[in-house]
């Protein structure tokens, strides 16, 4: 079985909270989760969460999923790309 992630591209997270005047701790209200998440999420601590990923998408609705999120998954022992 493949294992999936999905983590933040927090360069663009980052330039979209700075270029819109939203501080860390308002971002991190406003999606519904504690500013340490956000935090953490940021710093590559931890991969985004379904809330957080959600919050993301439902709250800030000029951001897309493929613009803010990275989707990896790895291929099962013995698979190739093509």
């Amino acid at each position: 079985m493949s294992k999936q992630a999905i983590f933040l591209d927090s360069n663009i997270l980052r330039n979209y909270l700075k270029i819109n005047g939203i501080s860390e701790a308002e971002f991190a209200k406003n999606i519904g989760v504690a500013h340490s998440t956000v935090n953490r999420v940021l710093n590559g601590k931890r991969n985004p969460g379904g809330k957080f990923i959600s919050g993301v998408l439902t709250e800030y609705k000029d951001l897309s999923f493929n613009e803010v999120f990275i989707f990896d998954t790895d291929l099962p022992k013995g698979n190739k790309t093509a």
